[in-house]
């Protein structure tokens, strides 16, 4: 493991991705298996045999989601209204003598509607269900048909199916699993093959990557003239290695260095001073190291002048 000590602090950054990514992972499958959430989104496929004993049934157990094949229907003469607006009509269907009320969507309700696939959710809205059968009643309709249970207190309504709000929870719960399974795969293969991790593309400004890694493995093995906290020098190159980048930079590539002072709020209420140390190389790039302590930056000043 030695001679990969550079590919070791590619992995570490890869970490500070990974780590986050398999908790989330591990959060939301306990979620899954103790708060069983998605089940709000189960999806039921009714038939119409014995269609107004199953409705009542699901309604009861919370499977209010449904998907069904309908025919026959009748319009009731009521439309269905969102914010002032026609979303959908009131129908209904004779179904084992008994009346079947439904919401189907349109802004054009037809007198009649001989089949159509629906996907809908069960609502009890008795109030609607008891005025239109006296409308209904009232013009002559569902003659002999007068039982106390004749006409169902549920409605069946395409318009109230919560399409956005299914949608919206897959992408809330699908959008992080798939993002760390993705993380989690870049991590296995970036260890297999360190050249393809992100922090390795600015390896390519100095040669091959696969080549230039190597190298790097050997100069932090074996050609290592100081080191402090997350800082390398070696022989040939400054080695900066952060939380979620590392930063290479080729000592003989170092056109300029200037330090300076500031003063930056640790706190809110409290200052500190801070000193910077910028690089530039003759590739147009610029790098910035920050430190707390002068005498640490000051060694490096003096380890970097030496081997540029």
């Amino acid at each position: 493991m030695g001679k990969k000590k550079f590919e070791r602090l590619l992995f570490k950054n890869t970490l500070a991705l990974a780590i986050p990514a398999i908790i989330v992972l591990a959060v939301l499958m306990f979620m899954f298996i103790r708060y069983p959430v998605l089940e709000q989104t189960r999806l039921v496929s009714i038939d119409g045999e014995n269609l107004y004993k199953r409705v009542s049934e699901l309604y009861t157990f919370g499977d209010t989601n449904v998907k069904l094949d309908v025919s026959d229907l009748t319009y009731a003469g009521f439309d269905y209204y969102v914010n002032g607006k026609v979303k959908g009509g009131y129908y209904y269907q004779l179904n084992d003598d008994r009346v079947m009320f439904y919401v189907i969507e349109t802004k054009n309700p037809s007198m009649k509607i001989d089949k159509k696939s629906i996907k809908a959710k069960i609502v009890k809205d008795s109030i609607s269900t008891e005025y239109i059968v006296d409308r209904l009643m009232e013009a002559g309709g569902f003659e002999g048909q007068l039982k106390d249970d004749f006409f169902s207190e549920y409605v069946i309504s395409e318009c109230d199916y919560p399409v956005t709000y299914i949608t919206m929870l897959y992408i809330l719960f699908a959008s992080p699993i798939v993002i760390s399974v993705l993380i989690i795969a870049y991590t296995f293969l970036v260890w297999t093959n360190p050249a393809l991790h992100a922090q390795a593309k600015q390896l390519s400004l100095y040669g091959d990557i696969g080549a230039v890694i190597e190298e790097l493995n050997l100069q932090v093995a074996n050609h290592l003239v100081f080191k402090i906290g997350n800082i390398y020098v070696t022989e040939d190159y400054l080695i900066v290695n952060y939380l979620m980048k590392t930063d290479v930079i080729k000592l003989d590539k170092i056109k300029e260095f200037e330090k300076t002072e500031v003063e930056k709020h640790s706190l809110p209420w409290k200052k500190q001073r801070v000193f910077k140390l910028r690089f530039v190389t003759d590739l147009k790039r610029e790098y910035e190291l920050e430190l707390l302590n002068e005498d640490t930056l000051n060694d490096i000043i003096d380890y970097v002048s030496v081997m540029h």
